[in-house]
């Protein structure tokens, strides 16, 4: 029975951990983008709504890659609203997608990039962000152990998080990701 419980808590614990950081300003973590734009986020960020879709392991990557078209289509791609028959919506707001190395890739970082690029469009460039620091702070702050799941954390104009979504894409966590954007 105490086992049960302890699980319990255990389980209860690593879900709430990365919700905890609602209402919290968004840590400082800076990198690139594959158009080697240099970002600080959530500083770039401000001014408009923001998602950011992080990857701790190569088990999230797997998880994330769900997420990419569907969010890439949903949040990036500008839609024809001009159509009024259409019901489509166009969302003003920045999306940064932040896959993680691991630790054999960190060291081969330059041909890692390069593959990765070779194997993305070019109009999600701007949208693949590489932390260079800051990364450790996020993982502290919200208490995030299970880095075995994607996250995705949407920030207020002024970098405030609104909304943590974390695992495999459904359209589900994409509905509550879009609640808070309107």
């Amino acid at each position: 029975m105490k086992k049960i419980i302890l699980i319990t808590l255990i389980i209860v614990c690593i879900k709430l951990n990365a919700q905890n950081g609602k209402g919290k300003m968004f840590p400082t973590i800076k990198g690139e983008t594959f158009t080697e734009k240099n970002i600080t986020l959530p500083d770039n960020a401000k001014g408009k709504p923001c998602i950011i879709a992080m990857c701790f392991s190569k088990k999230a990557e797997g998880d994330i890659q769900t997420w990419l078209n569907p969010a890439y289509n949903e949040f990036v791609v500008k839609k024809d609203t001009t159509n009024a028959f259409g019901a489509a919506a166009s969302y003003d707001i920045n999306f940064y997608f932040m896959p993680r190395f691991n630790l054999i890739n960190q060291v081969l970082e330059k041909s890692s990039k390069e593959k990765m690029k070779k194997e993305t469009d070019a109009a999600f460039w701007p949208h693949l962000f590489f932390c260079t620091d800051g990364i450790k702070d996020i993982k502290k702050d919200f208490g995030i152990e299970d880095t075995s799941q994607p996250y995705f954390f949407v920030l207020d104009k002024d970098g405030k998080i609104v909304h943590v979504e974390k695992g495999v894409y459904n359209e589900k966590k994409m509905g509550a990701i879009e609640d808070f954007l309107d």
